[in-house]
């Protein structure tokens, strides 16, 4: 009797711990009254929007882009969004322009003011 007991309590054991590593694997189930209101947003990579300055390389108007010569000499190619598309057509290759950037898109474009200095007098 006591080897019938033992073989089933190790039975059960096993079973449990097969169980309990199965349960493990297994991905949590969403509770159904969550809303959207409290709901997390996915765990996505978003970029903070940052601005660039640069000079204009090129811009496509059909394609929406803009290419800049950033700093370090590179060029960047961005997608112009919402109200940057106004912006393609009032700069030229050349121009020295500040680009809001929020990953590859470009979300405003406003050119850059270049200082004039007028040359000192001299005083006599």
């Amino acid at each position: 009797m006591k080897k019938i007991v033992l073989a089933l309590a190790m039975a059960v054991a096993t079973a449990a711990a097969a169980s309990a590593q199965t349960a493990a694997k297994a991905p949590a189930a969403k509770p159904a009254t969550q809303t959207k209101s409290t709901a997390k947003a996915p765990a996505t990579h978003t970029e903070k929007a940052a601005p660039i300055k640069g000079e204009v390389v090129s811009t496509d108007a059909t394609a929406k882009t803009i290419t800049l010569k950033d700093s370090s000499g590179s060029n960047v190619t961005l997608t112009a969004t919402g109200a940057a598309v106004a912006e393609l057509s009032k700069v030229k290759a050349g121009d020295m322009v500040t680009v809001t950037k929020s990953e590859n898109n470009a979300t405003k474009i406003a050119k850059v003011k270049m200082a004039t200095t007028k040359p000192a007098k001299e005083k006599k």
